[in-house]
């Protein structure tokens, strides 16, 4: 089974001490806990999962979310705040799970236990050909849209598109979402949905289908709802 990296960052040592307890105490999950606050954080290091306090003295959750982001852009963050009205804001710093305070002993287990399965979903991967030719291992939240080519599907990342001879229907679900005919895009790497495109994280437009547009949102609005 594998370990994930997860840092506590929270200015209050009581409340790290907590969290690293209730880590420490889940039945069949196992994560490497680093604890630290805002200004002993260790950005230059990559981790799997980041648990924001939201307010702390130095620097804000916010804005230390937007300098992870900046860093890691697939990083996997949660927040962590007495105020559960903030959630709303969440949207903006694509916030996987936001955790009441209040709510540590109702919520926590059944968070971490989403925060693992996302990781396991997020190491999942693919074999497909480069643009040479070469087979090589693409991981799932690497895709940032899917679209069909005769018998064949293109997988298109930041790097470049791979492909392999695959149905698109395997692929509808989870984090892939239909926007036209022939086409899925990975809600992880959708920056602004507009009238008729839909404008992703490689800054590409892709068509955003009449007659998928109505199931398109209402999945888009699940997905984000998911993440609350």
């Amino acid at each position: 089974m594998k370990n994930y990296k997860i840092v506590v960052c929270d200015d209050s040592k009581d409340m790290r001490d907590m969290i690293y307890k209730k880590l420490k105490s889940l039945d069949n999950i196992n994560f490497d806990v680093v604890l630290a606050d805002d200004r002993t954080i260790d950005l230059s290091q990559e981790y799997d999962a980041y648990l924001l306090d939201i307010e702390m003295p130095h620097t804000d959750g916010f804005a230390l979310a937007t300098k992870i982001h900046s860093l890691y852009k697939n990083a996997l963050l949660l927040f962590l705040t007495s105020h559960t009205e903030l959630s709303m804001v969440g949207y903006e710093y694509q916030v996987f799970r936001f955790i009441g305070k209040n709510d540590l002993d109702t919520v926590f287990e059944t968070y971490m236990k989403d925060v693992k399965e996302e990781l396991d979903r997020r190491n999942r991967y693919l074999i497909a050909k480069d643009e040479e030719g070469n087979e090589m291992v693409v991981y799932l939240r690497e895709i940032i849209c899917i679209y069909s080519e005769g018998n064949y599907l293109n997988y298109a990342t930041s790097k470049q598109i791979y492909r392999n001879r695959e149905k698109l229907k395997n692929f509808k679900g989870d984090v892939f979402i239909q926007a036209s005919n022939g086409m899925l895009v990975n809600f992880c790497h959708i920056n602004k949905i507009e009238k008729s495109h839909i404008l992703l994280s490689n800054q590409k437009k892709v068509k955003l289908g009449r007659t998928y547009k109505k199931d398109f949102l209402t999945k888009v609005m699940q997905c984000r709802i998911a993440s609350i």
